[in-house]
């Protein structure tokens, strides 16, 4: 209807009334346009913003991040999961199976942080990414749960690559992997010593998202699907590194931990610095090796 009158408005405006000829005005050209205007610009937000890929120039070469994450203050309690179901297998003996929503090692390591590179990259480009991916880039990636907990806490892979879900117990499970925008959401049983595939399809949009088992709910995990190569999950000591990154160009990272959310309020090589959103921006230089060594407040885990 808007654009009917809109339309028959400007017939108006070019008609000879009193001999006078008129123009169509230039805010009417912009009203007709603003439904593609709009469409745009919000494609521009969930892209990640930042310009998106075009902006961020060519690379130089490649470099290598690494570094560590610890944990200074009080350590937080675990918590004690209530295993209430196939108690000889999932607690065998009546053994205490804790959560691993935060898991801190034996100097202070935290572990499963998950950091990322969050620009929007060029695809299919081999300017932007190194041939020592190449062989993994369509391979697969094994997702086990033994002992009714899923092994990888923190899981990672490419849109590209295949998920291999395994069950190493011997009782049924069903993985349920609740991605919301992106990756492919599924929900399937796992029967005893077998394993499913899982092909996501698309890289997650929404950050982490859940993974779980229906027949056993202490069992939890967290998941996010890349269409690049340059992530890293820290281990038990709370080290990481991610080799061959594009160098020479500035890149948004972001950093993840379940029972923190974004680290925000960080200390890196010794310098109080402010990641909103969890978010960093780096620039390294080609055959750089950058050392990241990040102190995050125990405060930040409760």
């Amino acid at each position: 209807m808007h654009m009917r009158i809109l339309v028959a408005f400007a017939l108006m405006a070019t008609m000879n009334l009193g001999g006078c000829a008129r123009k169509l005005a230039p805010a009417l050209l912009y009203n007709a346009n603003h439904k593609n205007l709009r469409e745009t610009f919000l494609s521009g937000v969930e892209s990640g913003g930042g310009g998106g890929a075009a902006s961020l120039g060519e690379p130089t070469g490649w470099a290598t991040l690494a570094g560590k994450f610890t944990m200074d203050g009080s350590l937080p309690a675990r918590v004690v999961l209530d295993i209430n179901k196939d108690q000889t297998v999932c607690a065998p003996g009546g053994r205490q199976v804790f959560g691993e929503e935060i898991v801190i090692g034996p100097d202070g390591g935290i572990k499963d942080v998950l950091i990322y590179v969050s620009s929007k990259l060029p695809q299919d480009d081999p300017k932007w990414e190194h041939e020592s991916y190449e062989a993994a880039k369509f391979g697969d990636v094994v997702f086990d749960q033994k002992g009714c907990i899923f092994l990888s806490h923190m899981a990672t892979m490419r849109s590209t690559q295949t998920l291999r879900v395994k069950n190493s117990d011997s009782v049924p499970h069903n993985t349920n992997l609740a991605s919301k925008r992106g990756a492919r959401s599924d929900n399937f049983m796992v029967p005893v010593n077998k394993e499913v595939p899982y092909e996501p399809g698309a890289a997650s949009k929404s950050g982490p998202f859940s993974v779980g088992c229906n027949i056993h709910p202490w069992m939890k995990a967290n998941m996010m699907v890349f269409d690049h190569p340059y992530f890293a999950v820290t281990k038990e000591d709370g080290t990481f590194e991610i080799p061959n990154i594009p160098a020479g160009v500035q890149l948004e990272f972001r950093v993840w931990q379940e029972a923190a959310g974004n680290l925000q309020e960080v200390t890196v090589n010794g310098k109080a610095e402010p990641w909103s959103k969890g978010k960093f921006k780096l620039e390294l230089s080609d055959n750089d090796r950058r050392e990241l060594n990040v102190v995050v407040n125990s405060s930040a885990f409760q």
